[in-house]
């Protein structure tokens, strides 16, 4: 055998178990994550008022991916990772999740392939106008928007950032919360859930970030949404109990076992509560799919 040849193969034998580790392979393990559907119904329901009549996004972004950097095993082909801001409407306020980011933390960082600044633009005064803010965890595409934004003093008292988001500012990069802005700034505390609005729920749920949390929704029709953040990135993801690919993981640096039980808390109320819908943090299938069901409404309430 020629020596060359010998050395590829070789070289191939030693690649291909790393490849399978870090690009295929997605373990079936994961911490128990309890997740009692009857008890955050009864908390929503626990805070008295209108709930919400409506629920609207703008999508500001996307970044191009790979569907093989979303979910183990899959093809390295272009995956679009919608990013979006969410607005629900009560009869005379409106309750914010998530903020997206500027055009200039995204663009030195990521491929982007679609950014409205008129979608920005919406948000900022969304944010301006909204009685609470919360996000599902700290990432510069979930957080940016907040940081960036013109008048984010005058942000702080409908603000609703976690103790766990606060205190890791490593997490947000590049996007920054001004210290001198944020000095005086008390975070909210809480243990597995809290109700902060009539049919409104935050659902702890740590392991893409010390801060992620899940936003779960009851609407004044009675509907109901959970807002996974990015818990999962995609529908499919929990659909088929698989992870993000180890290497994306190490980069997040996310807590793969905890992220993984998740998913099967999820995945089981999938089978348990059909009606209750899914919204993933990127997965702009899932999200045009509620929009034609009447679950979300492009644009918001000004």
């Amino acid at each position: 055998m020629n020596k060359w040849l010998r050395r590829l193969l070789i070289l191939l034998a030693l690649l291909a178990p790393a490849y399978y580790l870090l690009v295929l392979h997605s373990p079936a393990s994961g911490t128990e994550f309890p997740l009692d559907i009857a008890k955050v119904r009864a908390l929503a329901n626990s805070v008295p008022g209108a709930k919400a009549s409506e629920l609207r996004y703008e999508h500001i972004l996307t970044l191009t991916f790979s569907e093989a950097m979303t979910m183990a095993g899959e093809p390295w082909r272009k995956y679009p990772m919608q990013i979006n801001a969410y607005q629900l409407v009560f009869p005379d306020t409106t309750l914010m999740i998530d903020s997206a980011m500027n055009r200039a933390t995204a663009q030195p960082a990521f491929l982007v392939a679609l950014f409205d600044d008129a979608a920005y633009a919406h948000m900022n005064t969304a944010l301006a106008k909204a009685s609470q803010i919360v996000i599902t965890h700290e990432h510069m595409d979930h957080i940016g928007g907040i940081a960036a934004h013109p008048q984010l003093a005058a942000l702080l008292p409908a603000l609703r950032l976690t103790d766990e988001q606060l205190a890791n500012p490593a997490g947000m990069k590049p996007a920054v919360l001004p210290a001198g802005v944020m000095q005086n700034y008390k975070p909210i505390h809480y243990d597995g859930m809290l109700a902060i609005a009539p049919g409104v729920v935050l659902i702890k749920s740590p392991g893409h970030t010390p801060g992620s949390q899940m936003v779960y929704v009851q609407r004044a029709d009675g509907r109901e949404l959970l807002f996974l953040g990015d818990v999962s990135w995609r529908r499919l993801n929990i659909e088929q109990l698989r992870e993000r690919p180890l290497f994306m993981t190490l980069i997040i640096g996310e807590d793969r076992d905890a992220v993984l039980g998740e998913f099967k808390a999820l995945h089981q109320l999938m089978q348990t509560e059909p009606k209750l819908s899914l919204v993933p943090g990127h997965d702009g299938e899932a999200v045009k799919a509620l929009t034609d069901a009447g679950l979300l409404l492009r644009g918001f309430k000004l």
